[in-house]
Order: C-alpha cells, then structure tokens, then sequence
C-alpha cells in the first residue's frame, strides 16, 4: 500500500493559534487563498512524497538515528513571504528563526539516512525553513492581500518553541483539507522511537 509522508516538527497549540490570527487578518484581503487549518500547521522537514507502507520501518530507523544525534534546540516563528520570489506568488508562509544551525544538521542528517535507507533522492533545493499559512489559487486580491502581508504583521513575533523530536505523520487528501495522521515519533537524545499507530 502507498502512503504519502512526511516528517516534521510539530508546532505547538498556542503558535498554532497565534498563525491563526494572522491568517484572520490576511483574510480581509478577501484573496483566493486556501488557507492551512492553523491545527495542522508544522514545520517540515523532509518530504518523502507517495512511498510503500513497507518501507515505514526502514523510515523510522533513520529518524531514530538521526534524533539519537540531536539535542533539542529553540526556534521561532515571525515574518511572512511568499513562494516563489520571482514570480506569482503559489504559496504563502511564515519565517523561522532562533537555533537555524542545528535545525539544517537535522535536515541534511535526514536527507543522507532516508536516502540510505529507502533510496529517496535527497532534495537538491536549499532548505528554507517556514510554516505554511495558505496555498494561492488565483491572483484575485493579490495586490490587497501583498499590502497586508508588508504591514506590521511582516514583522511581527509570534514566539518561539522547543523542537525535541521528529514525527513521521501519514497524509490524507479529505473534501477538508489535507490530513495528517502522526505514525511515529523520534525523540532528540536517544530516547527509544514511539509510534502512534
């Protein structure tokens, strides 16, 4: 059976609804944006795309090693952008900062052992940490919604928090929205992996 998954780290409750707030505020510009259930916002950082169900083990011992090596580190949440730069904009997000440098050990850890592991290409792009807050679906009050994403809200900090595992989380296609299912969790340290399911 093939499962789309991803790992990440979570984002906890009160960032979830303070990105929430914002994105009430971005919806004044009355944009055609789909905008993410602030629940299921997360930091990702490694996509693994469609993969065999089979191969969930083998992705949880590369989360367990790598996780074995981390220490927990801080991180915040402030700003937002826009992808791609050079171009309409596809997708709209908000910026990471704080403890950026263990945060990439973490991702090119990951990248080397899943791709050990299950043979899934490490991504070539450079890594750009951020949280999806919505996905563009047509220009319709773009230039609206750009004035309000460069208002005060650009440079606003929402808070920062704790990243102290990784979880492999199952995503579902629902009429919705996307949902995400956590599967397992590697714990910073070398604590034993837990799964969920």
């Amino acid at each position: 059976m093939m499962m789309r998954c991803f790992i990440a780290l979570e984002v906890p409750e009160d960032l979830q609804d303070a990105l929430g707030r914002v994105q009430a505020k971005l919806r004044a510009a009355g944009a055609d944006v789909k905008w993410t259930a602030p629940r299921s916002i997360h930091l990702t950082v490694k996509f693994l795309g469609d993969m065999p169900g089979d191969d969930v083990p083998a992705v949880c011992d590369a989360m367990n090693a790598v996780a074995a090596q981390a220490l927990p580190f801080e991180l915040g949440i402030s700003g937002l952008g826009t992808f791609p730069q050079d171009a309409p904009p596809r997708v709209l997000w908000a910026g990471i900062h704080g403890d950026i440098e263990p945060l990439n050990a973490l991702v090119a850890g990951l990248e080397k052992e899943i791709a050990d592991a299950v043979g899934i290409a490490p991504e070539v792009r450079p890594y750009h940490p951020h949280v999806t807050v919505g996905r563009v679906r047509s220009s319709r009050g773009g230039d609206r919604l750009d004035r309000l994403m460069k208002d005060e809200m650009s440079k606003e900090d929402l808070g920062t928090f704790s990243a102290d595992e990784l979880v492999l989380f199952m995503s579902e296609l629902t009429r919705e929205g996307p949902m995400h299912t956590p599967m397992a969790r590697a714990r910073f340290g070398g604590e034993a992996l837990t799964t969920d399911t």
